[in-house]
């Protein structure tokens, strides 16, 4: 997966990436190693670009790898905040929610 940084062009094994986060600017990739990498790559280009079996858009602001999710703490919206094994949390809306509970059978 190569994705274009201010220090060049990265590239990334898309089974190591852990989860990737807008923060209105740029977007956050983060590694299971917890590197992080900021890019002006739009999610949803960066979605079009991992293996769709194992990546979700968890959230307008965020992808996340579903192999590297530890716990799903439910939130008062109806969502989850997803946690992954390294630790880092990322939301997960009302909507993906529910397909989530689907998919693990909830």
């Amino acid at each position: 997966l190569p994705v274009s940084t201010r220090e060049g062009v990265v590239l990334l094994d898309p089974m190591m990436v852990s989860h990737a986060m807008f923060d209105g600017v740029l977007v956050t990739l983060v590694t299971r190693d917890g590197r992080r990498h900021l890019t002006d790559a739009s999610l949803q280009d960066i979605a079009a670009r991992l293996p769709a079996d194992r990546f979700v858009r968890a959230h307008r602001r965020a992808l996340l790898n579903l192999h590297e999710v530890a716990i799903l703490r439910p939130t008062d919206s109806g969502g989850y905040l997803a946690v992954t094994h390294a630790g880092d949390e990322v939301p997960v809306s009302r909507q993906t929610a529910r397909r989530l509970r689907r998919a693990l059978g909830l």
